[in-house]
């Protein structure tokens, strides 16, 4: 039961702590100094909330990009893995040199990919290695069927799009001006309630401390969603989009590439397919 209650990174839970405690010591100073002389109106209520109603449109409209950012690992994934799959045949069927390079291609991609989102540099380098399935392709299309060719072109572009599209992602921030309202507004809220007289010392730095703390993660899981590829040091943060699948079909890219190996080594006849699982497992074809 706790294990699904206290889920998730609790990185902007930790981050904001430290700046809700200086606002509570600094409205402690504040009551014991006499510094808190203005009056509570019950306006202060409603600036509260519609800080409150600004932060939700605001957190609104990131966690749709959000979302949208969360299916595009999975989806460069399905292409790559479509890709590899037409290589095989390919391979398979005709032991055409030039689908095994466009194998080896797919892992370069894949790791081109999964490092530039990590270390938020290389994206010309992701679209070269993108471009460079042109060389075996070129070579393929006269030897395989049109549809063959068709769909790995059709993969190919899809991966350039996907990649273009998490590039704007990560540059382009949603509604600054937002970000901007909402910002000052929540620090002009601090300061009124650090220089408003809210009443008994205990309840007010309680309730001083809980809306602080509110506010302060709330500006920050906004700023942390507007990016979903924004990884500090290579870790994902508390609202990152995980690299998992990419770095899993990576895994499996580099599996087939050694069981081809493997294959060509035991010297498996023309006949004979190379089927992408371990020998192990492999079952004899059919008489």
């Amino acid at each position: 039961m706790t294990t699904n209650l206290f889920r998730g990174n609790p990185r902007l839970l930790l981050a904001a702590l430290p700046v809700a405690a200086g606002i509570v010591l600094l409205k402690l100073i504040s009551d014991l100094t006499d510094l808190d002389g203005l009056a509570l109106s019950p306006l202060l209520a409603g600036a509260i909330g519609a800080e409150v109603f600004i932060l939700g449109f605001l957190l609104t409209g990131t966690a749709g990009d959000f979302k949208e950012a969360e299916r595009l690992p999975g989806e460069v994934s399905g292409s790559l893995e479509t890709m590899a799959d037409e290589c095989l045949i390919t391979y398979n069927d005709i032991r055409l040199p030039e689908a095994r390079t466009c194998l080896e291609q797919l892992v370069q991609v894949a790791h081109a990919i999964r490092q530039w989102l990590l270390e938020d540099e290389g994206l010309d380098e992701v679209l070269s290695e993108v471009r460079a399935f042109n060389g075996p392709f070129t070579v393929m299309a006269p030897a395989i069927q049109a549809g063959f060719t068709t769909r790995l072109k059709s993969e190919q572009a899809s991966i350039r799009r996907l990649v273009l599209r998490m590039d704007t992602m990560r540059r382009t921030s949603y509604v600054s001006a937002g970000y901007l309202i909402a910002e000052v507004t929540a620090a002009l809220l601090v300061l009124v309630m650090l220089f408003t007289d809210l009443g008994p010392l205990g309840p007010t730095l309680c309730l001083v401390g809980l809306i602080s703390y509110l506010l302060v993660y709330l500006v920050m899981l906004i700023r942390d969603l507007d990016n979903p590829f924004e990884y500090r040091d290579g870790v994902p943060g508390a609202a990152d989009v995980s690299l998992d699948v990419l770095e899993r079909t990576e895994h499996r890219l580099r599996a087939l590439l050694d069981h081809l190996a493997a294959g060509d080594e035991v010297g498996l006849d023309d006949e004979e397919p190379l089927v992408a699982v371990p020998a192990a497992t492999a079952t004899e074809p059919p008489a």
